[in-house]
């Protein structure tokens, strides 16, 4: 009887993981179960803030949440008594209230009566704790209209209690990495440099809106099948066992440069400059649709990669050196440089190494990372749409 009762209760818990608003459906069958009971579900991730989308009820008013939660600031009649008592079970209030009925309290005076709810202690479940603070619970009261809650009840309650722990642990880690990647997704939208996260399979998983911009130009770089392909075959498959080696590599010691390349555009304009390198040290367990990889891509024409101001005070270059750091990260080549600023390739050597110093790196494809993933990088912001 009490597996029967349970099930549709334990189907909707599951559905609530996937969609937080089942649990609506969940709670409102569990006061049909319970003769109409009214009841408050609260879900809180470990280390934030309490949220109105973290809490459901049925059977209590809206405008009294307010109120409960003053209550739970200043103390509920119950949460004195130690959590634990409540955490692997559904339980009467009135075990762990020693003194006093729920009438002689403010509790009942602002918040149980005025909803119609009896003068009697609710039925208590903690989910979770954190600290010995309860970060998710189960609040059931007996409305006037309704039955008591019987010992039956109780058993059918119990029941449920792993299937609650362990939505909890699922909520818990579907919500923290959405967190993670919402936030992941507003650091990256930031650079005016297109940023590309890949899987092992050389899949994107997440691009900014520059790296979006720059395939919408549709000039020799686009995706295809969720993989970026490139309009030139040699620089495709170049690109494409660029992808592979860095999926398959390890960040070793902080060293996380990668190969600077350049890819070749139909209409003529200056090329795309590139790098693709690790992203982490991969794990012999990690999922296969995790980051491996990672490409950074500018578009020339489309804006600097960096305002010379900022390279300027950023590591306190002269105005010659921050041109020169600038049209090198555009994947401009030396001789370039020394033709566009019209000087002996000696000087922009003499130059780099300066920067070198400068910017405590020892290689072209060093600096040009610490230009595109630095925030040198965010001096010039796209538009957002």
């Amino acid at each position: 009887m009490i597996e029967r009762r349970a099930l549709a209760l334990v189907e909707k818990i599951y559905d609530a993981v996937v969609e937080p608003d089942a649990w609506n459906d969940f709670l409102a069958l569990l006061s049909d179960e319970l003769g109409g009971s009214a009841i408050q579900l609260s879900i809180r991730l470990p280390g934030r803030l309490p949220m109105p989308e973290n809490f459901f009820s049925i059977h209590l008013e809206d405008e009294y949440h307010p109120v409960f939660v003053k209550h739970v600031l200043e103390g509920l009649p119950w949460s004195h008594c130690d959590p634990e008592a409540f955490r692997g079970r559904f339980g009467l209030a009135s075990e762990v209230i020693s003194a006093g009925k729920p009438e002689d309290g403010s509790f009942y005076a602002e918040y149980m009566e005025p909803q119609g709810l009896s003068a009697e202690w609710p039925v208590c479940h903690i989910i979770a704790l954190d600290g010995g603070k309860p970060l998710a619970g189960v609040v059931i009261y007996r409305r006037e209209s309704c039955r008591e809650i019987s010992n039956a009840d109780l058993a059918m309650l119990d029941s449920l209690v792993p299937h609650l722990s362990r939505a909890y642990a699922l909520h818990c880690e579907l919500r923290s990495d959405e967190h993670e990647r919402r936030a992941l997704t507003e650091v990256i939208d930031r650079f005016p440099t297109g940023v590309m996260l890949f899987d092992a399979d050389g899949t994107v998983v997440l691009m900014n809106r520059s790296a979006e911009k720059i395939i919408e130009c549709d000039d020799g770089f686009r995706l295809k099948d969720g993989h970026p392909h490139l309009a030139d075959p040699r620089q495709n498959r170049l690109l494409q066992e660029l992808l592979r080696r860095a999926a398959n590599s390890e960040a070793q010691h902080g060293n996380t440069n990668g190969q600077v390349i350049s890819f070749e555009r139909p209409s003529g304009k200056r090329p795309f400059s590139a790098m693709v390198g690790p992203l982490v040290a991969a794990a012999p367990d990690m999922a296969s649709d995790e980051a491996r990889a990672l490409l950074f891509i500018a578009d020339p024409d489309g804006g600097h990669t960096s305002t010379r101001e900022i390279l300027e005070e950023l590591y306190e270059l002269t105005r010659a050196e921050a041109d020169l750091v600038r049209l090198v990260s555009e994947g401009r080549s030396l001789e370039e440089v020394a033709r566009t600023r019209g000087v002996t390739i000696n000087t922009v050597r003499s130059q780099l190494k300066q920067v070198f110093s400068k910017t405590d790196t020892s290689r072209q494809g060093e600096l040009v990372h610490l230009v595109l993933s630095g925030v040198a990088s965010l001096g010039d912001t796209p538009d957002s749409d």
